[in-house]
């Protein structure tokens, strides 16, 4: 078996290795017993979670390119009604995918449904609040990973589609989760970059005197900023953030 490529918009497939080695973990230790790995890709974190005794189902846009032997991986659009039933899990993955679609509120009203009571989703996306991709996006104008959203066919000179169109940020995703009856519980990333750099800890610095007046405004605020101040944020590769179905999806709730 050969596992995946990567996306050239990704930094390299070890980057996106050691996402899925942080949501096995993560699983695992939660005790999940049933879990929903989408995007699967070819199956990376499928096979961590089988060698672990999880019961996994597995689905993508493209599940011929599914390489676990004797299983096979479901078609499923994250970009439309997912084909699960109601609380049929008690976890959702969604590694590297969230950035490659139209409408994340759609994703996540689906993920809600397919959870039961207290079930959770993870979501890794590029982290383009870290301090790299803020300056990123001063210096360049686009943030971490997402260039200037172009790609033009070699051959024809047009302009083609490309895989990164989302770049969703800790407080957009923080929000659509809430919005649609989930509680944030973890903020995460695979690996910490350039968090020794003097100029890095001087900008943290710089950051760390911002919004203290809105954050003494109310809890909730509060909680939020911290986690925009936190390690993983500011210099976390990837984001990976874990969220816990409270409600059906359609009130809005306060977290963190």
């Amino acid at each position: 078996m050969q596992f995946d490529h990567v996306h050239s918009d990704h930094r390299g497939a070890n980057t996106v290795h050691m996402t899925r080695m942080r949501i096995a973990e993560l699983i695992i230790s939660a005790g999940h017993k049933r879990v929903l790995d989408l995007p699967c890709g070819t199956g990376a974190l499928t096979q961590m979670l089988l060698e672990r005794g999880v019961d996994v189902v597995s689905a993508d846009l493209n599940p011929d390119a599914f390489v676990i032997q004797s299983r096979t991986s479901r078609r499923a659009d994250l970009n439309a009604k997912l084909p699960f039933k109601d609380g049929e899990f008690d976890a959702v993955a969604c590694i590297e995918g969230i950035e490659h679609i139209e409408n994340p509120h759609l994703l996540t009203r689906e993920a809600n449904r397919i959870l039961r009571p207290g079930g959770m989703v993870y979501v890794s996306t590029p982290n383009v609040l870290s301090i790299r991709s803020r300056l990123s996006y001063l210096l360049r104008g686009y943030p971490d990973q997402f260039h200037y959203m172009i790609e033009v066919d070699p051959a024809s000179g047009v302009e083609k589609s490309i895989a990164h169109i989302n770049p969703i940020g800790f407080l957009e995703l923080r929000y659509t989760l809430c919005r649609w009856g989930f509680r944030v519980d973890l903020v995460e990333t695979n690996r910490l970059v350039k968090r020794g750099s003097l100029v890095y800890r001087l900008l943290r610095v710089l950051l760390l005197t911002k919004g203290r007046r809105a954050a003494a405004a109310h809890p909730s605020v509060s909680r939020v900023r911290s986690a925009l101040l936190s390690d993983a944020v500011l210099f976390g590769e990837a984001l990976i953030v874990g969220a816990t179905k409270i409600t059906q999806g359609d009130h809005r709730h306060s977290s963190r």
